[in-house]
């Protein structure tokens, strides 16, 4: 099992998905690292999580609409961490680049964005036919399946995972009938993008902010009903195997709170790596270290590392 840099790291004084987080956990010899790739609206890759800048960094808007200019003199995280620059994709590429390929982390790289697995492709097709990476460096994640099979079309070769454990936006409303979607925000974590989770652990926590943000009886019933779904890993299936097996995935990345053992066993017997995002409580970590996944992504390396040494 390996330990993932979760965005790098979110050390205290470190802000993620920054070149200098992803420095400092190379430098405690983390196997793996991962971060988040959208468009900007000038066409260019940069390395950001939320869709929306205001969560993120000290600039506000969609990332989809902000000129790569602009992004350019902002802060990524809160610069009372730090006053980190938001990288761009070639940044980290030749941060990657730059190390010897033994001291070399795997690259875990999330298609964040829409229609980002095209031009990621042709980034890393570069870089390799250039000799500077590997196409063994690579994985490549996404929610989003169709930029998993657009990044395949320019790198046939290259090792992909299922993202899942998240509720789909555009399904909810489909299977909901809603027409309407203001409660999502105030009710989900990344509530205005199009891959939701639950605020939560527990299902009693989540239905009572339910029903504080929502007043419509069928619209509480219906989201209730997707939220314990969504948190009894309703969504690990023979459906997300099945997809995953016919698109020669490397494995399945799923929500560290919902996982279970016995999905973990399925995954295996079909040949698929399990890896869980993102766990940071030790309990949580031993737990699922125990339970037989593949990889944890993590905030905290160091003290993870440390813990599982133990």
């Amino acid at each position: 099992m390996i330990l993932i840099g979760h965005r790098g790291c979110s050390y205290p004084g470190y802000n993620q998905n920054t070149i200098r987080a992803f420095k400092k956990v190379t430098e405690e010899g983390v196997p793996a690292i991962e971060f988040d790739v959208q468009l900007c609206r000038d066409g260019q890759l940069v390395v950001v999580h939320n869709l929306n800048l205001e969560e993120v960094s000290n600039g506000k808007g969609e990332v989809i609409s902000t000129d790569s200019t602009v992004l350019k003199a902002l802060y990524a995280g809160d610069p009372a961490r730090g006053k980190d620059r938001i990288p761009f994709l070639a940044e980290v590429f030749d941060f990657f680049t730059s190390l010897e390929p033994k001291k070399r982390p795997l690259i875990h790289l999330e298609l964040k964005g829409d229609n980002t697995g095209q031009p990621v492709g042709e980034m890393i097709e570069k870089y390799v036919a250039e000799e500077k990476l590997r196409l063994s460096d690579f994985l490549v994640s996404s929610f989003n399946w169709h930029e998993l099979e657009r990044i395949r079309k320019i790198c046939p070769a290259l090792k992909i995972a299922l993202l899942d454990g998240a509720i789909r936006r555009t399904e909810l409303l489909e299977k909901t009938g809603m027409t309407a979607e203001s409660c999502f925000a105030g009710v989900f974590a990344y509530g205005s993008e199009q891959y939701m989770l639950p605020r939560f652990e527990t299902l009693e926590e989540n239905l009572e902010l339910l029903n504080q943000k929502c007043t419509d009886p069928q619209r509480i019933k219906l989201l209730a009903a997707e939220i314990e779904t969504c948190l009894a890993g309703g969504y690990y299936n023979e459906e997300l195997l099945d997809a995953a097996c016919r698109m020669n995935a490397e494995s399945v990345n799923v929500w560290c709170r919902t996982v279970s053992q016995d999905f973990v066993d399925k995954a295996h017997k079909r040949g698929l790596a399990v890896l869980a995002y993102t766990a940071n409580d030790p309990d949580e970590i031993v737990s699922l270290a125990r339970m037989g996944v593949d990889g944890i992504f993590t905030d905290y390396y160091s003290e993870s590392a440390a813990l599982l040494a133990e």
